[in-house]
């Protein structure tokens, strides 16, 4: 009588069960790098609007910040011209702004136009050697005319924010709240920042140094085909170590 083959599990010759716990590690590796993959072909997408905006907005001549908002929706990188007063005793430091290697600030000041003031970032200066001291800015005094573009600065709800009083300048900020400046100054502010490219008279103190996009739709583009890879590599490794499992 010819007896039926037993399996023996120690000699690993019994039915292997699924993988489950490795399906599904594979599986949510995969989903998410297909959504990362997905992300930035959206930020590629919207850095290609930002750049065809921009082009063309440049194609205007300059104009007045508080005219901009009767010619365009969105108030971005619109190229501006006008004079004001500076007021060099409201300085605005804005912290941990990084220029070619160096740790520094970003310097924002009021400018009085058409009677009403308008943030301007003047531009980017090295931080002293003592974290406890800000660096010394010598502005000039009387009208300024300012060419620039405008910016309009979003909160980062990561940072938090370390300024306690708002009413003894010069101050050091970690972003630039314009809806909390005004609630601290009872001021009206606009919803703005022109970021100065230029000057008369020059300040020459300060690096401009103001990029609308700082990574290209390209770069996005090449982090987007690298997550699709990732994800197909793990789905063919992931059969290669199944297919081998069950041989």
């Amino acid at each position: 009588m010819s007896k039926t083959p037993q399996y023996s599990v120690a000699n690993g010759s019994g039915p292997r069960k699924w993988p489950v716990l490795a399906s599904c590690l594979t599986l949510m590796a995969v989903v998410i790098m297909v959504f990362l993959g997905i992300w930035q072909l959206d930020r590629m997408e919207q850095k290609q609007q930002r750049l065809d905006s921009i082009a063309q907005k440049y194609t205007t001549a300059p104009m007045h910040p508080f005219d901009v908002a009767d010619q365009w929706q969105d108030v971005r990188d619109v190229p501006v011209q006008f004079r004001g007063e500076l007021q060099a005793t409201q300085l605005i430091f804005l912290d941990n702004q990084i220029t070619n290697g160096a740790n520094g600030y970003d310097v924002l000041a009021p400018v009085i136009t058409r009677g009403r003031p308008l943030l301007v970032n003047l531009g980017w200066v090295a931080a002293s050697a003592s974290r406890a001291e800000l660096p010394t800015i010598e502005l000039p005094k009387g009208q300024v005319e300012i060419k620039g573009v405008i910016t309009q600065p979003g909160l980062n709800p990561l940072i938090k924010e370390t300024q306690q009083q708002f009413n003894a300048f010069p101050l050091r900020v970690q972003q630039i709240d314009i809806p909390l400046f005004n609630q601290q100054w009872a001021s009206q502010l606009p919803d703005m920042v022109v970021e100065r490219l230029s000057s008369q008279p020059q300040m020459s103190r300060f690096v401009t140094n103001w990029q609308p996009v700082v990574m290209s739709p390209q770069k996005h583009l090449g982090y987007a085909i690298q997550w699709f890879g990732l994800a197909i590599a793990a789905v063919v490794i992931f059969i290669i170590v199944l297919i081998r499992r069950t041989q």
